[in-house]
């Protein structure tokens, strides 16, 4: 067998070093491509929801203004009657979950930056989740 020389060995060594590098660098480039591609839908989808939103927006304003116009008309009917008192609890109701749909549908609205980049950090967290499982997965194997 023939010596090596020390250059050659550290020749070698070097080669091996930029290789597992490069395969590294590739690695983490293909998952980040994918971590990417996964924010990208992540970010259509709720770019779609929105959209499906905001034509609530007009409705939610104009079954208001129907509860509005339900409730001058009860209080023009004579008083005292229980069926009237009833209506006006049961347009209480409706009004109060008109509100809670109304500011839920304005935060959407208001900020759909803020849902984006909250949608693209839980797929960044559960890709981090998933590489750390992988990685201890090939450190447990022998």
């Amino acid at each position: 067998m023939a010596r090596r020389s020390l250059a050659q060995t550290f020749w070698g060594l070097f080669l091996a070093l930029l290789n597992a590098t490069l395969v590294l660098a590739a690695l983490c480039l293909w998952f980040a491509w994918g971590a990417l591609s996964a924010a990208d839908r992540v970010s259509g989808q709720i770019n779609e929801a929105a959209q499906t939103v905001l034509p609530l927006r007009g409705e939610i304003a104009t079954l208001t203004a129907e509860i509005a116009a339900a409730r001058a008309d009860l209080a023009a009917l004579p008083p005292g009657g229980t069926e009237a008192a009833a209506l006006q609890a049961r347009l209480a109701g409706i009004e109060m979950r008109m509100a809670e749909l109304s500011a839920s549908v304005s935060t959407l609205t208001a900020d759909p930056d803020a849902l984006i980049d909250r949608a693209v950090s839980l797929a960044f967290t559960g890709l981090g989740d998933a590489m750390a499982q992988a990685i201890a997965a090939l450190r447990a194997t022998p």
